[in-house]
């Protein structure tokens, strides 16, 4: 016969309520508790009965987080955060990955917003327009936004600092002695991160006494990096009569687009081409020459995120801050020079 709560109860030597705050709040129990519980679950092979569950608390135990792609480094990064305090936690994850498609992210909110599917969700760069993201916050569900923030919106925003991030690598530029700078940047009507790199690049200017010129700002509407249009770009900037002597990328496979259209051209960096980029993904250190980037605490972010909503899930009166900023670092490297 299958054990019962109340035989794991009995082999671990405490309250079926404390078994059942191990699998249901297990940062409220002692790690003694803890740990007999789990090892009575195991020794007695206790399978919790999630149908019951679901049908005595009205609960999914299940958390939507949605994401405009797994593909990218840093939002792969963000996802396992997630996932390793949703598995501490006994939630499961349902992963609603957009591509960057503005319809397919509809389709996805309407679902969230017209099912009791989750228990709350977790929004990761949402790309489409903030009335999209004002149905979740109106929705039943909890909700927490990861990279994005709409003003006046009393919903927990927990963000990566890339006004920051931006001026740090151009101001870095700026120092080098160059001043004809080129920002490759997503477009951004609703993307909040590519409204703050490009925030970020124009106050490094501003703070230096100058003015960036507006034709070496390039803006994409990109669902992915996997496309022909960066390439275009970056080949129509080295391509200028007064080409840009820096790039600074939305982020590092951006950047090493930028160093395959430079290999193309036999143009060497830093020495015809200085170039930053941003999120320190592992390539970066291994290009040549070494990428000069900047540190983003992505897995810390979502990391929060998510305790953030299973704290508004368990707890109706819960505080939770309404922005939380993480900072960054710039990480220089071997790819910046003072300009030709």
């Amino acid at each position: 016969m299958p054990a019962k709560m109340q035989d794991v109860a009995r082999r671990a030597g405490v309250s079926t309520a404390t078994v059942s705050r191990v699998l249901n709040s297990p940062e409220l129990v002692s790690a003694d508790a803890y740990r007999r519980v789990m090892d009575a679950i195991r020794d007695l092979d206790y399978k919790v009965n999630l149908a019951a569950r679901r049908l005595r608390t009205n609960q999914t135990h299940t958390i939507a987080i949605v994401i405009p792609t797994i593909s990218e480094p840093v939002i792969h990064e963000i996802v396992e955060a997630v996932e390793d305090v949703a598995i501490t936690h006994q939630y499961t994850l349902l992963v609603c990955s957009t591509r960057g498609d503005t319809a397919r992210e509809e389709a996805y909110i309407q679902l969230l917003t017209q099912q009791t599917l989750v228990d709350g969700v977790l929004y990761v760069s949402p790309r489409s327009a903030p009335e999209q993201v004002l149905k979740l916050a109106h929705g039943n569900a909890p909700l927490v936004l990861c990279n994005y923030t709409i003003d006046g919106l009393n919903t927990p925003s927990v963000l990566v600092d890339h006004v920051r991030s931006i001026y740090q690598a151009t101001r870095y530029l700026l120092e080098l002695g160059h001043h004809r700078i080129a920002l490759l940047n997503l477009a951004a009507p609703h993307y909040y991160p590519a409204r703050m790199r490009r925030k970020g690049f124009e106050k490094a200017y501003v703070d230096a006494g100058l003015m960036p010129d507006p034709a070496l700002i390039v803006e994409l509407v990109q669902p992915t990096y996997a496309h022909d249009d960066w390439r275009d770009a970056i080949t129509g900037l080295l391509d200028q009569p007064d080409r840009p002597t820096a790039i600074v990328a939305f982020n590092d496979n951006v950047a090493l687009e930028v160093y395959a259209a430079c290999r193309a051209r036999g143009l060497r960096i830093p020495d015809d081409l200085s170039v930053t980029g941003c999120d320190n993904i592992l390539s970066s250190r291994y290009v040549d020459p070494p990428l000069t980037t900047v540190r983003v605490p992505s897995a810390d972010a979502g990391r929060l995120a998510m305790r953030y909503l299973i704290r508004l899930i368990t707890d109706e009166n819960a505080v939770i801050p309404p922005i939380t900023l993480f900072d960054v670092d710039l990480i220089v490297r071997e790819s910046c020079a003072p300009p030709p």
